[in-house]
């Protein structure tokens, strides 16, 4: 068997593993809680809290399986914690870089859909609240694993893998594709979109497409320029547990937060998504150029 055809195996092997899990646990979770997981109950939010903690460990556990099914064994496994020769400045953009589009993805929402409100912002209570935002870096801290565990499975296995059988730019659209369509069981159930837009569920589907493209190509670079997916995992984890959502349920006027819930969900995000497309954009292009210098210095 040629190293193209095993590697094409491993991919569906780890892919499959992946998101069968995701495909058969959630439909039966909302079928036992009769209603969507993501609709906001109390009942449902114990349990999307507790499956999407669980799920996000699936990439990282079908890795593992996948190595030890094809005998591959454990190398290249990307788990290295090094940051000698300039590679800590990339630990800090795995801090910066979400907080930074973040900012701007807040303001742009708001010029874009808010500016007739009455109040962005409570004023009142908004020293309070900055620290306990903050606070949210020691959470996604102590709650590393989910996000390792994504990453480990995206980031170590799948992209270095599609690499081998696709030239880069290829191997980067087809990975945030797989990565955006293995949300698909939660995204039907509610997740990040709600369940009230146009084109539901595909129109959000498509969205989450887009977006794991965008971020799939920052945090392919954080890791091959760390030759590690501790920095992705941290980024991964701001991004999720500092995003829009949190930032305006601390710091947003009730008036505000009630405006933003008429609006159309996949809209919002599509305004949302610019900074974080513009950087993932910029870091498509230097992988790209990476990619082809490497070529041309094997080729010599």
């Amino acid at each position: 068997m040629n190293n193209k055809k095993l590697t094409v195996i491993r991919l569906v092997i780890f892919y499959t593993l992946a998101i069968l899990p995701l495909i058969i646990l959630t439909p039966i979770f909302s079928n036992l809680l009769g209603e969507p997981m993501f609709s906001g109950e109390a009942a449902a939010a114990q349990l999307t809290q507790t499956w999407g903690i669980i799920g996000m460990c699936c990439p990282a556990l079908a890795n593992v399986l996948t190595r030890v099914i094809t005998r591959e064994g454990l190398k290249d496994s990307y788990l290295k914690l090094d940051m000698k020769n300039g590679k800590w400045k990339y630990y800090l953009l795995a801090f910066g870089i979400p907080l930074f589009y973040m900012i701007i993805t807040v303001f742009l929402v708001l010029l874009v859909y808010c500016r007739d409100a009455e109040s962005w912002f409570a004023t009142d209570q908004i020293p309070t609240r900055f620290w306990t935002y903050f606070s949210q870096i020691g959470t996604t801290l102590l709650l590393f694993l989910p996000f390792f565990g994504e990453e480990f499975g995206w980031r170590a296995y799948m992209t270095p893998k599609l690499e081998q059988i696709l030239p880069m730019p290829a191997a980067l659209v087809v990975g945030g594709i797989l990565w955006g369509v293995w949300h698909a069981p939660l995204t039907v159930q509610g997740h990040n979109f709600g369940l009230d837009y146009p084109g539901f569920p595909f129109l959000g589907i498509f969205m989450m497409c887009v977006m794991c493209t965008a971020m799939g190509a920052i945090l392919t670079l954080l890791t091959k320029r760390t030759q590690s997916v501790i920095p992705a995992a941290i980024m991964h984890g701001i991004n999720n547990n500092m995003s829009f959502g949190v930032f305006l349920s601390m710091f947003g006027a009730e008036a505000l937060s009630e405006h933003l819930e008429t609006l159309n969900s996949p809209a919002t995000m599509a305004i949302m998504i610019i900074p974080e497309a513009i950087i993932g954009a910029v870091c498509f292009v230097i992988l790209c150029r990476d990619a082809k210098k490497e070529k041309a210095a094997g080729a010599a």
